[in-house]
């Protein structure tokens, strides 16, 4: 699908997995990218990736989006390019194996600080232009996590419960009041990305059977641009990740959180 001219696109966590998918695709529709992520070289990495692939311009913000301030450091930063943003896709997120009573409360701090709070400020901000000007879209990165309890990454999957139901919320209310602007949550299920080694997971069932499990970031990409483009409210990308959700809408929450429990335990072989 094209889009108008000088049309932008900001992802958050844009230099790996799924981030880096959509900057690509976004890009391949000729998007401008606003780029921000941690990592400075990577930073530079995808602009060189996205501008040898692509006719687009790319801006790129270094930032921690986990410590204070930071969102609305970044929407100043980007004030000070005088662009304005059409579609905001949050897409930084991490998780942390571990069992609650052992993970140092700093880093769950850190986590539900990245997951929800820096999503949650963002959109704020851009919503209220994109809703002056009656124009825009966000893509909120969820995950079939957010539909179920999951022992062993306890407050991952509550950050994603959060970003499941605020989005939803959202977009009522976005809906009520005639607004142009959509909101769409994309919410995979396990995807090849490096979210299970930053997060401790390398050796657990999910990632030793990542062959039957694991989508491509890619493919996730390509299915969050299309369903954002529609104006979806919820996606779930891949058949199975949509028969997991809703058989685990009427089955005990008891046994839901065991189900899911195995997919973090340690693999034995």
């Amino acid at each position: 699908m094209e889009k108008n001219e000088k049309q932008t696109v900001l992802i958050t966590g844009a230099t790996s997995g799924i981030g880096r998918a959509l900057a690509n695709k976004f890009a391949s529709n000729g998007y401008d990218v606003i780029a921000v992520a941690r990592n400075e070289d990577k930073l530079k990495e995808v602009t060189e990736e996205l501008q040898k692939k692509h006719n687009i311009e790319v801006f790129t913000i270094q930032k921690d989006l986990a410590s204070d301030g930071a969102a609305i450091e970044v929407y100043n930063e980007v004030k000070q390019t005088k662009r304005t943003v059409n579609i905001l896709v949050n897409d930084a997120g991490m998780g942390q194996r571990g069992k609650f009573v052992d993970i140092p409360k700093e880093k769950d701090s850190e986590l539900i600080h990245l997951n929800v709070l820096a999503l949650t400020q963002l959109t704020k901000l851009y919503a209220k232009e994109m809703v002056e000007r009656d124009e825009g879209r966000i893509l909120n990165l969820g995950s079939v996590a957010g539909f179920q309890p999951g022992p062993l990454l306890a407050v991952y999957h509550a950050t994603k419960a959060f970003v499941v139901s605020f989005s939803e919320a959202l977009a009522t209310e976005l809906e009520d009041m005639d607004s142009a602007v959509t909101v769409t949550c994309l919410c995979p299920g396990p995807t090849d990305t490096n979210f299970f080694s930053r997060g401790d997971m390398e050796n657990t069932n999910v990632v030793a059977h990542k062959d039957k499990l694991m989508e491509s970031p890619e493919k996730v990409a390509e299915e969050g641009y299309d369903a954002l483009m529609k104006g979806e409210r919820t996606h779930i990308p891949g058949a199975s990740n949509k028969v997991m959700t809703f058989t685990r809408r009427i089955i005990p929450k008891s046994l839901q959180s065991k189900i899911q429990k195995k997919f973090y335990e340690t693999h034995e072989e």
